[in-house]
């Protein structure tokens, strides 16, 4: 494999290999990032647990408060409005999240406290009220207490609503065991519920949510905070209890996990600088191949050809005869050999210098190709000497006739740099296989043919004597 051959397979694996190198360098800090994320996920999830476990500290405080009043309902069948006034404000007194407490026998507000504000609770009929029956319905279905809510207060503010059955207990009978006497409702500040769980909490370091409008749990509706959270592939969700039903707790860290930035942006700097360093290197590796391959046709040509004329020199010479040759003898044909000397030209050097000689061989060169054939070969083998070696002839008859064209053409006036001159060329013919079968010696008997008409006037072409007869043919030609 040629050495640019092989460089320009080295270039495009070596620009694959920087892909390849940028790829996994990227790939890697996606990896290293991801397990950041993942770390900070878990981080989250440890803090969501601990907001989650206050959050339903909270709520169970807040909903076990008032159970000392329903057990006393329950033991006693009947509690007056003293009676009523003097527990609800011992159980109140402590900062407590219950905004107030409503006692509703048969399902009808009796007594609520405090009374001031909400003087228009009593007498309500909760069963058939058209927003807060539903859930007295369902708390007389299940038999248990419900969480409703959150709601918008009349006086403002959200509240979740605690709504507790009371059954009384017959004498010697199991607890609550007797009819339904009514509820007991509480409404729970919302706002401080979620503050005292941490929740609001301005140093927390993650978006929250929930969602579970009256304990639907993942089928409610979002009632606090961004519900696009439940959407995000990176938001951490945990259940909340809520007595009977339950809420979904959602949250996604503010801030991406430390380090995460950073290993995001320098895998993929160096990931695009490898890359890019591989294809500038690969592309200088492949256009120096382009170089390397050009220089090596230059050099190859200039091994093979004359610098001034662009002809065959004696190398390629000897290697188009040797196949020539090879053919001739497969297909049995005759090659010849023409020696070209050309006259008169030492006096174009000496009066106008060697570039107009250079000039004068150019063109002369140009001529005698012009008039060969494709498969013929122009050599130059010296100053002013040329060798044409013609690939088929079918007899010296031919070579000869070539010959006598050839001359004159060459005998044609010439201009170089503005001046006129007339060139005359002697040549010598020698033919394959009839003189003789080598190149040097068909070119020496060549060349002492073309000798024999050097100088002599009209007479331009001579054929090699024969190596037998010692017979010469000899022609002439006349200038225009």
């Amino acid at each position: 494999m040629r050495l640019e051959l092989r460089q320009r397979w080295m270039s495009v694996g070596l620009g694959l290999l920087g892909l390849i190198v940028a790829g996994l360098i990227i790939v890697v800090g996606s990896l290293f990032e991801a397990r950041l994320q993942e770390r900070g996920q878990a981080q989250a999830l440890s803090e969501l647990s601990g907001l989650r476990a206050r959050l339903e500290g909270e709520l169970n405080g807040a909903t076990n408060l008032t159970a000392g009043l329903v057990a006393e309902v329950a033991i006693s069948g009947r509690i007056g409005p003293g009676r009523f006034a003097q527990l609800a404000r011992e159980l109140m007194q402590s900062r407590s999240l219950l905004r107030n407490i409503t006692l509703a026998p048969d399902n009808v507000i009796a007594m609520v406290y405090p009374l001031a504000g909400n003087e228009a609770a009593v007498g309500l009929d909760l069963l058939n009220h058209p927003i807060q029956g539903a859930m007295t319905r369902r708390m007389l279905e299940t038999g248990h207490p419900v969480l409703a809510g959150p709601v918008e207060l009349v006086q403002g503010g959200l509240a979740l609503i605690h709504r507790v059955p009371i059954f009384l207990t017959p004498p010697g009978g199991a607890p609550r065991s007797g009819r339904y006497w009514g509820l007991m409702s509480t409404p729970i500040n919302f706002d401080r519920l979620l503050a005292d769980a941490g929740l609001l909490d301005p140093d927390l370091h993650l978006a929250l949510a929930l969602r579970g409008v009256d304990g639907a749990g993942r089928d409610g509706a979002v009632f606090w905070g961004r519900a696009d959270l439940f959407d995000r592939a990176d938001a951490v969700q945990l259940e909340v209890r809520v007595l009977d039903g339950s809420w979904v707790l959602a949250a996604v860290p503010l801030n991406p996990p430390a380090g995460a930035t950073e290993v995001r942006w320098w895998s993929r700097v160096v990931g695009v600088l490898c890359a890019v360093f591989a294809l500038l290197l690969s592309w200088h590796m492949y256009r120096t191949a382009r170089q390397l391959e050009s220089t090596e046709q230059q050099v190859r040509h200039l091994a093979l050809h004359d610098s001034l004329t662009g002809l065959a020199n004696r190398v390629l010479l000897e290697g188009r005869f040797r196949q020539a040759v090879e053919s001739a003898r497969r297909e049995g044909h005759k090659l010849a050999l023409l020696y070209l000397d050309l006259d008169d030209f030492k006096p174009i050097n000496d009066q106008y210098g060697h570039e107009a000689g250079d000039h004068a061989l150019r063109t002369i060169a140009g001529r005698m190709e012009g008039l060969m054939r494709q498969s013929d070969t122009v050599a130059r083998v010296g100053g002013d000497e040329f060798v044409i070696l013609l690939n088929k002839v079918s007899s010296l008859e031919d070579a000869f006739t070539v010959g006598n064209k050839l001359a004159a053409a060459l005998a044609e006036p010439l201009q170089v740099d503005g001046h006129g001159f007339e060139l005359g060329a002697s040549i010598g013919v020698a033919v394959f296989p009839d003189h003789a079968a080598a190149l040097y010696d068909l070119m020496r008997l060549a060349d002492q043919a073309m000798y024999r008409v050097k100088g002599r006037v009209g007479c331009r072409v001579a054929i090699a004597c024969d190596p037998v007869s010692g017979d010469a043919v000899s022609g002439e030609v006349g200038r225009n």
